[in-house]
C-alpha cells in the first residue's frame, strides 16, 4: 500500500519528506514500485531554494547510493591506492552533481534519472583521478580513425588535448558528448544508461560521435599546433 498524504509534497516539512523518501528509496533498491515525488521535491528545494539543509538532506540519503556504486566499480581497487579516502570520491560526486543541476540547469523528472546522473558524477570523479595519475610524460596526438567509423577505442586523455578538442566544437551536445565518451571514458550504452533524458537512442549517440571525428579530423592540424605551443 502506498503512503496516505495530508498534503502536496510542496507543503510537507523537510523532516516529513524526508521521512517519506527513504521509504521509497528503499521501494527503489528492492526494484518495487515506488513514488518519486518526495525525493524530487527535496532536490527541488535544494536547487530551486537553494536550501542548504533540503541539500545536506539530499546528501544523506543518496550517500548510501554512492558507497555501494563505489564498492562495485571496475577501477575502486586502482583509484583507493591513488586517494585512498573513500568520502573524498563520494564529495567530489556530490560536487559535480550541485554544479550540473545548478550551473547547467539539470532537471530531473523521476528519482531514477537523478540517482543515474549522481552515479555518472562519481565514474567521472574516479576516472578523473585515474586519469590524472597515470598522465605519462609525454603522450602521442592519438590517432582518430577514419570518421565513418562509429566505435572509436577508449583512452585516458590529456586534460590540455580535451581542452583543445571542446574549443573546436560549437555545438553544446557534441560538447557533451565529447566529455561523457572521451574524458568521462563511457561507451553509448552507459551514457545512455546514466543520461536517459538527454539522448534519445545510441544511434543518435553515435552520429553526433562521427561529427566530433569529422571535425577533429578537420581540425587535426590546429589540434597538434595548440598541443605543441602549449608544451
Amino acid at each position: 500500500m502506498g503512503i496516505r498524504m495530508d498534503k502536496p509534497p510542496v507543503e510537507m516539512s523537510l523532516k516529513t519528506l524526508v521521512e517519506y523518501c527513504k521509504r521509497e528509496m528503499a521501494r527503489y533498491r528492492r526494484k518495487e514500485t515506488c513514488d518519486d515525488q518526495y525525493c524530487l521535491e527535496i532536490l527541488r528545494r535544494a536547487i530551486m531554494h537553494r536550501d542548504d539543509e533540503a541539500w545536506m538532506a539530499l546528501q544523506q540519503l543518496f550517500c548510501e547510493s554512492l558507497y555501494i556504486w563505489l564498492s562495485r566499480h571496475p577501477h575502486r581497487e586502482t583509484a583507493l591506492r591513488y586517494e585512498p579516502d573513500e568520502k573524498n570520491y563520494v564529495d567530489d560526486a556530490f560536487a559535480r552533481f550541485w554544479r550540473a543541476v545548478s550551473e547547467q540547469k539539470l532537471t530531473f523528472t523521476t528519482l531514477a534519472a537523478a540517482l543515474s546522473y549522481l552515479h555518472l558524477c562519481l565514474n567521472c570523479a574516479i576516472m578523473d583521478t585515474l586519469r590524472a595519475y597515470s598522465r605519462p610524460k609525454e603522450e602521442p596526438i592519438p590517432d582518430y580513425g577514419h570518421p565513418d567509423e562509429p566505435l572509436v577505442e577508449d583512452h585516458y586523455y590529456e586534460n590540455e588535448l580535451w581542452e583543445v578538442v571542446k574549443s573546436i566544437l560549437p555545438a553544446e551536445r557534441e560538447k557533451r558528448i565529447a566529455y561523457l565518451h572521451f574524458h568521462c571514458n563511457l561507451k553509448p550504452r552507459e551514457i545512455i544508461r546514466y543520461c536517459p533524458s538527454e539522448f534519445s537512442s545510441e544511434d543518435e549517440i553515435y552520429r553526433l560521435k562521427r561529427n566530433i571525428m569529422e571535425r577533429i579530423l578537420r581540425n587535426a592540424d590546429k589540434i597538434r599546433w595548440r598541443l605543441s605551443s602549449d608544451g
